[in-house]
């Protein structure tokens, strides 16, 4: 199984996404990536938006856990979706570390009917709606104390 981080950054009633361009119309994913053995999921999500994006973030608690069955051309795939409680600096698409095409900001009140990577788009919707209320927490070492 593959494991695919990303994380929502909300500003202004947007969320910051990538634009691609698949079978001529625009999708958009939440910025993230594949995890690779033995690297955490911080780490991943830290390096990938500097990497694509050119800035630096801090990465908060879990939103949403999904999972993606496998298909005939994709693997089965658990996307973890973080909130990012901060973005320091300008995001850009860095065309050397990605095939997006430029950033975007999507309007809350459109997730729902706008193709979104990971299709999450109606649960971010509720989420933004219920007022930020629900979300799991992430615990960095759930091994931490040795008991095993």
């Amino acid at each position: 199984m593959r494991v695919r981080v990303s994380a929502v950054f909300e500003q202004a009633g947007e969320i910051l996404c990538m634009r691609y361009v698949y079978g001529g119309k625009d999708v958009y994913a939440i910025p993230g990536g594949g995890v690779d053995k033995d690297t955490l999921l911080h780490d991943t999500l830290i390096d990938e938006w500097k990497t694509e994006l050119g800035v630096k973030v801090t990465v908060g608690d879990i939103l949403l856990v999904g999972e993606a069955p496998a298909t005939k051309r994709h693997t089965q795939t658990l996307h973890i979706i973080f909130e990012a409680t901060d973005v320091r600096g300008t995001p850009k698409v860095r065309p050397d570390s990605t095939h997006s095409l430029d950033v975007a900001w999507v309007p809350i009140d459109r997730l729902k009917t706008s193709p979104l990577y990971p299709d999450v788009g109606k649960q971010l919707f509720d989420y933004f709606q219920s007022g930020r209320t629900r979300s799991i927490t992430f615990i960095d070492n759930c091994m931490e104390r040795g008991y095993w």
